[in-house]
This record gives structure tokens, C-alpha cells and sequence, in this order.
């Protein structure tokens, strides 16, 4: 490993000023910065995070919790935040909750032990994170994502998937459809089964409980398919069918597939995440497209202003706590038609 008196070496300065350098002080000039920037990286040279944080000076470290890096849409918000720290200079650390509270909160005390410069949690469970315990232990500048920083005194990005799930009933509503299904699963159903059923009696349309299926505790793919079959054995179909997730809609349509049944002919279909295989589905699935790009770069903003206003300020330890609410849009492709008469 490198070491900054061997880049000092090399560039024919002091060790001083290479560390003055890539730390950018402003004191160093730009042509100096640029010219042990590029002898560090030919370096390989790794700065000590440990010795940076303890001489206040910050790790250039943030951590990351999201509940999983199964889902792509987790996966999405993994590499967007990664791609916009690494630009303003900062690298990731990664953890997962598994959706367990204790493991997220364990998760936070690691980090805060790592002497991260910033968290950004990311989570749509309520009973995800305790509040009060958050409130006690973070420090730390720290942004939410998703609805899991409700109540914890801190800064929260979050989606409206009411308005998306309202935006596809209504498509369906235009189409002529009446009849409507719900499949999904244990995770997924409490944050958007809700909504569901306002936008159902909002429009003044039944809300028929043979149709809604989300028992079982297979997730993904096979849990579509698993809730698809549940809802064919009923005998009578709707002719419309939210499923809570695109992977839960994939399931959906091989077992509609199966039962000799066609998309959309037979039964519309609409999922939601506007995962990158959706459009290559055939037919390509109608689905709600979150903002998770704009997400991901709010709360980056947002962790990166906190960490240097403290870092500013060293009396500043609270913040104004906003929820900043983003809006889905609905993308119509072919799994959606009008109903068969």
C-alpha cells in the first residue's frame, strides 16, 4: 500500500502538502491538486479513514441501509447513490435489515462505530426503524428514504404510491374495466393494498375480497405466480389485476399463460417499479414508475448539505426535519387493454 510521503516523493513536495492536496484545501493550487490526485491514483493509494476521522477531518464515508438487494428496485437506488456519491468525492458502505428493526438499528450503530460521515436509510416499513430509537442514537447527519424516517426528527424523501396506484386505476377505469384483483405478498401489501382500496371507493367500484391475494409468503416472481393460481381457482376472474411489484406481475402472467388465458385479451395487468425488464415482457407491462433516480439524488444533496453545515458549524446538531414528497407516472405499454365483452 502507498503511502503519502512515497506520492510526496514522486511529486517533490512535502508530505504535508500532498495531504493539503487531496484533501482540496484551497490553499493548493488547482494544477497542484490535479497533478497528486494523479499520482495517487496511479498509486493505488487508499487515505486512512480512521487517522482522517480522528483528526475531525471526516472519512469521506457514507453508509447505506436498504432492506434488501434482491429487488432491482433496491438495486436502482443502491447504484444511483453510489454513482452520485462517488462523484462529489465520497465512497459507500452497504448494509442490509432483512426488514427487521433490530438488524437496521444494528446496522446504524455500526456505522456510527465506522465514524461514517453521513446515513442514508432506505425503507418504506413503518415499524421498520423505531423512532424513538433512531431519535436516540443518530447523531449522526442522516437521511431517510421511503416512509421509514416518519417520526424520527429527521429529513425524509418519500414516494406517493397512492397517487401512482390512483393513476393506474383510473387507466383501467378508462379502459372499461370494473372488475378489479390485488395480488401480492406480506411485505408488500400493507404499504399498497391500502390505497388500493381508497382509489376503488373513490371511484365508487366494489372491492371484492375473492380477488385479493396475498397470503402466502413467497415473494417475487413466485409469488405471483403462486397468488395467480390462488386466483384462477376461484372460478370467476376480475378483468383487471394490480400486482403489487413488476416481479409479483411476471409470476402473474405465466400462470394467466398456463391457464390458456392472454394478456390483455383476457385479463389487463399492471404492476409497479418499472423494473428494466418490464418493457422487454411480452406483451410489455403497463406499470408506476417511481422517481427513484430523483430520490436517490435528493437525498444525496440533502446528506452531503447536512455533513457540511456540520462540519461548518460544529454546534449544529439538529435540522429541520422535511419530508420531501415525489410523484410516480404511470407508463402504458400493451398488458392493458380494454376488457373482452
Amino acid at each position: 500500500m502507498s503511502t503519502i510521503e512515497e506520492i510526496a516523493k514522486i511529486a517533490g513536495v512535502s508530505a504535508s502538502t500532498v495531504s493539503r492536496a487531496l484533501a482540496r484545501n484551497k490553499k493548493i493550487s488547482e494544477h497542484t491538486i490535479q497533478r497528486i490526485e494523479k499520482i495517487a491514483n496511479e498509486l493505488h493509494y487508499t487515505p486512512n479513514l480512521s487517522a482522517r476521522a480522528l483528526t475531525g477531518k471526516g472519512t469521506k464515508l457514507i453508509g447505506l441501509i436498504v432492506p434488501e438487494i434482491t429487488s432491482n428496485h433496491y438495486v436502482q437506488i443502491v447504484n444511483r447513490v453510489e454513482s452520485e456519491l462517488y462523484a462529489k468525492g465520497y465512497a459507500l458502505i452497504i448494509g442490509t435489515t432483512d426488514f427487521n428493526a433490530d438488524k437496521g438499528l444494528r446496522n446504524l450503530e455500526v456505522f456510527i462505530g465506522r465514524a461514517v460521515d453521513g446515513i442514508i436509510f432506505a425503507g418504506d416499513n413503518l415499524d421498520e426503524v423505531n423512532a424513538a430509537a433512531v431519535r436516540d442514537i443518530i447523531k449522526t447527519p442522516i437521511v431517510f428514504l421511503g416512509s421509514a424516517g416518519d417520526n424520527t426528527g429527521h429529513e425524509c424523501v418519500a414516494v406517493d404510491d397512492a397517487h401512482g396506484i390512483s393513476l393506474l386505476i383510473r387507466h383501467l377505469i378508462e379502459l372499461g374495466h370494473k372488475s378489479f384483483g390485488f395480488i401480492g405478498e406480506k411485505l408488500s401489501k400493507p404499504v399498497r393494498l391500502p390505497p388500493f382500496q381508497k382509489a376503488l371507493a373513490e371511484w365508487g367500484l366494489e372491492y371484492n375480497e375473492n380477488f385479493i391475494k396475498t397470503d402466502g409468503t413467497e415473494r417475487f416472481e413466485e409469488g405471483g405466480y403462486l397468488r395467480m393460481k390462488e386466483l384462477l381457482a376461484e372460478g370467476e376472474m376480475p378483468t383487471a389485476v394490480f400486482a403489487t411489484y413488476d416481479n409479483i406481475a411476471i409470476g402473474a402472467m405465466k400462470a394467466l399463460h398456463e391457464a390458456g388465458l392472454k394478456v390483455p385479451e383476457d385479463v389487463s395487468i399492471i404492476g409497479f417499479d418499472n423494473i428494466k425488464e418490464s418493457e422487454y415482457l411480452i406483451p410489455a407491462l403497463t406499470t408506476v414508475f417511481p422517481p427513484i433516480t430523483e430520490m436517490a439524488d435528493r437525498a444525496v444533496d440533502m446528506l452531503i448539505e447536512k455533513i457540511e453545515k456540520k462540519d461548518t458549524d460544529k454546534t449544529a446538531r439538529k435540522y429541520t426535519a422535511a419530508k420531501t414528497i415525489l410523484y410516480p407516472e404511470l407508463v402504458i405499454r400493451q398488458s392493458t387493454s380494454v376488457p373482452r365483452q
